[in-house]
């Protein structure tokens, strides 16, 4: 066989495994092609371009290159070029030209196909132009970035970010308009942001130095190294928040303070929580009412459940633990949690009202009877019955039967907003008028009342004052008598301000509905840990009801760290604690919590009572361990990659020196792998790379750790070894591991495998370093001693080289 035989016939091989279209041609003609350029050509067969000048092949402005032969293109690199398909269509393709060692008129020519690159980047173009003018019409504020510069910003980031042009922050980086807090979230990187799944909270900063709020998210467009971040300013939202926090707070407080016993019970009137105020109240511990029918403290003649009206205050007869009864207001409101309705109860121990509604009641009788027996006299009212009428404290006022007032005494005058001698002579329809309704500024119609002899016995009403502003009243009416035979001849009106009561009332209703409708967990409990009272909010967070008489630790703490005697030993030292946790829920499943607790103290100084509030925040933690995931592991091998090594690194030399006990570093490089990749592609090398890193991870000791530098760099850190022959093993198991040739999948319908070796540099400590950096550059100097005694082998480093002077 002849040179130019056995040249011909080594390239026809080689020219039938490459993925692209091949020629072999002498001089400029064609000598032979493979299968893959007949089949991009559209041509049948073989024979047909034989003997044919390649520069027939070439279209357009790239022929006259080719007509003299191609002796002046070869070992110029790649031609970016057409080539003429049999059907007359173009091939947009790059070509390299190699002139056959020791045959100068033998020629390899090599083409690729670009024609869906080019298609691609044409696209892309005409895409990202569309993509800009969508960019300068959109609301929101819009930063486009190109290989780490902005390249251009619409004119809502203008007005947000107060800067003087489009053009003023054009070519600069993206930290110049992100707040410093910040720009660890930009050390990340564009493309780790854009696969965030949600809005991302971060703080931009305007040209004049002020910090915004804004929720963002970036955008990367597919097949370029441009991104887009769109950003919206949210400041005004958590100022927003924070006074609905502030406003939580302060009711939160006025609920701490309420002295009331507060009930609540279900639809079958069964207690369902019971406060620390209704224990004193019944003289009976939370979790002993907890269960028991509400008419067990407020019984009916047969110990039947009774519910009162929601929003209506009942006076009842309560029972304590002991069986004595005492006189009590009971004001329910109703509130529903799904599909359960509940009411919760305000009650108050009225005995010294009582008590007082009894010495009122004797006085208003006793005066009414004074009243009564001085109406007959009344024109004849001496100073001292004048001065008893004065004295009172509730505004008491006299009309005749025509309606007209006879007498005031200051302090009705006072309620009403006259001065006391203008009422007297006036018709008592000017005086009294309603405070509101449709009523509002009408008179209250006293003199027809009076004719039908009408009257009343302690009437609510809201009157209004001459000057328009109004008051709650409670309105009493009574006739006075003529003498024997005589009709009643006027009445004697009685009033008196209830407006502050009514006030108080209310305060305590609204503090009562939100602490059940807040979406924050509450929690009270004493200082040892047994809980009083919780809200829905904390029974929908720790999956359990926090039922009075439960312990913090069982509710709260179950399968933490962090425990009651923590708490409060932060309580005892500071009056307040912060902590932030994870817990376990009765179902198995965990969650993270945020509390805030504040002890109340007794005068004496010792801690009485805990309010603890709770904050569910599992899915910011989750966000928390994936981001840092993402920037400590290799995406494509799941390994450590260069920051995690160098940390891990670190912390197996500090051990060596606390324990005494040598370590061993090996740095791994795979000898063959970029032909791998140039020939077979990139998901190929891909492929290869996690089977390395798998067959890597089996072949060393559990406590060990295998990282990926980068490219096909590995490395193998082992700590506590007992002698270099152990090192040794683990060296010659990964030089068997990776010696067997990985398959790498298929392409069009074959099997794809790839060969490669490893070549291993291998460094002691403290044997020939005691310190990180040094042990890495002699297991790197190692390596490639390895690579240069014929790689698929491992080199134990001498140490570093002796210094010259």
């Amino acid at each position: 066989m002849t040179v130019l035989s056995h040249i011909y016939a080594s390239y026809r091989h080689l020219m039938g495994c490459l993925p692209d279209p091949a020629f072999l041609c002498q001089g400029g003609q064609i000598l032979s092609v493979n299968a893959v350029a007949l089949q991009a050509l559209r041509v049948t067969a073989e024979s047909d371009l034989l003997g044919r000048s390649f520069a027939e092949l070439t279209g357009g402005d790239y022929r006259p290159v080719f007509e003299d032969g191609l002796a002046d293109v070869a070992g110029e690199g790649a031609i970016p070029m057409l080539l003429l398909r049999n059907d007359g269509s173009q091939m947009e393709c790059e070509v390299r030209v190699t002139v056959l060692e020791g045959e100068s008129d033998l020629y390899f020519v090599h083409a690729r196909d670009l024609t869906d690159r080019m298609k691609t980047i044409r696209e892309v173009m005409a895409s990202e132009q569309r993509y800009r003018a969508l960019v300068d019409l959109a609301l929101d504020a819009m930063v486009v970035i190109t290989n780490g510069r902005i390249t251009m910003v619409n004119a809502s980031a203008v007005q947000v970010l107060r800067l003087p042009s489009l053009e003023s922050v054009v070519g600069q980086t993206l930290d110049r308009i992100i707040h410093p807090d910040y720009h660890a979230l930009l050390d990340l990187g564009l493309d780790t942001l854009s696969e965030e799944p949600g809005l991302l909270l971060l703080k931009l900063m305007t040209a004049d130095g002020e910090g915004l709020d804004a929720e963002a998210r970036v955008v990367a467009l597919p097949g370029t190294r441009t991104h887009v971040l769109e950003a919206r300013d949210i400041s005004a939202r958590v100022r927003a928040a924070e006074g609905v926090r502030e406003r939580e707070a302060r009711l939160k407080g006025i609920l701490n303070t309420v002295a009331d016993a507060i009930v609540t019970i279900d639809s079958a009137g069964v207690v369902q929580t019971f406060n620390v105020a209704a224990e004193r109240m019944f003289g009976l511990r939370a979790d002993e009412a907890i269960g028991s029918p509400v008419s067990r403290f407020l019984p009916e003649p047969d110990d039947s459940v009774v519910l009162p009206m929601p929003g209506m205050e009942l006076d009842h007869m309560a029972r304590r633990a002991d069986g004595t009864l005492f006189p009590a207001a009971v004001t329910f409101s109703a509130l529903r949690l799904g599909r359960q309705s509940f009411q919760t109860g305000v009650i108050r121990d009225i005995t010294d009202r009582r008590r007082a509604e009894q010495a009122e009641r004797r006085y208003t009788e006793d005066l009414e009877r004074q009243v009564e027996e001085r109406t007959r006299e009344l024109r004849r009212l001496t100073h001292e019955s004048q001065g008893v009428l004065n004295a009172a404290g509730d505004g008491i006022l006299g009309i005749n039967a025509d309606g007209i007032v006879t007498f005031a005494n200051p302090a009705m005058t006072g309620l009403l907003g006259w001065v006391h001698g203008d009422v007297i002579g006036r018709s008592a329809t000017e005086v009294f008028r309603h405070g509101d309704g449709d009523r509002a500024g009408q008179p209250v119609r006293v003199r027809a009342a009076l004719r039908r002899g009408v009257f009343h016995d302690r009437v609510e009403m809201t009157l209004m004052r001459r000057d328009g502003s109004t008051f709650i009243a409670e309105y009493t009416s009574n006739p006075i008598p003529g003498g024997a035979g005589e009709d009643v001849t006027g009445a004697v009106v009685v009033v008196r301000d209830i407006t502050e009561r009514r006030m108080v009332e209310e305060r305590l209703k609204i503090a009562a509905t939100v602490f059940e409708t807040t979406a924050e967990g509450i929690l009270v409990c004493g200082p040892d840990g047994i809980i009083s009272a919780s809200n829905p909010a904390l029974d929908r967070i720790v999956g359990i009801p926090a039922r009075s008489g439960s312990t913090v630790d069982r509710i709260l703490f179950t399968g933490s760290e962090y425990g009651w005697a923590a708490l409060l030993e932060a309580l005892a030292r500071a009056g307040h604690a912060e902590e932030e946790f994870w817990a376990e829920r009765p179902d198995g499943r965990r969650f993270a919590a945020r509390l805030a607790a504040s002890g109340i103290r007794s005068p004496g100084g010792d801690i009485r009572h805990v309010v603890l509030v709770v904050n569910d925040i599992t899915q910011r933690k989750l966000d928390e361990e994936r981001i840092r995931y993402q920037a400590t592991y290799d995406s494509l091998t799941g390994l450590p990659n260069r920051v995690l090594f160098h940390d891990r690194l670190g912390q197996a030399v500090r051990t060596m020196h606390r324990s005494g006990q040598p370590m061993a570093l090996m740095f791994i490089d795979l000898d063959g792998f970029k032909a791998v990749n140039d020939t077979l592609g990139h998901d190929a090398g891909d492929v290869l790379l996690r089977e390395a890193a798998r067959r890597l991870s089996s072949s060393v000791r559990e406590s060990d750790t295998v990282a990926r530098l980068g490219g096909d760099e590995f490395t193998v850190i082992m700590g506590g070894i007992e002698d270099t022959a152990c090192v040794r093993d683990v060296a010659d198991r990964i030089l068997r591991s990776l010696s067997v040739p990985f398959e790498l999948g298929t392409h069009e319908g074959r099997p794809l495998t790839g060969a490669v070796s490893a070549s291993i540099g291998i460094a002691l400590a403290p044997e020939h370093a005691g310190d990180a950096e040094t042990l890495l550059r002699l297991a790197d100097a190692a390596m490639y001693r390895a690579k240069d005694q014929g790689k698929s082998r491992y080199v134990v480093s001498t140490g570093p080289a002796p210094s010259h002077t």
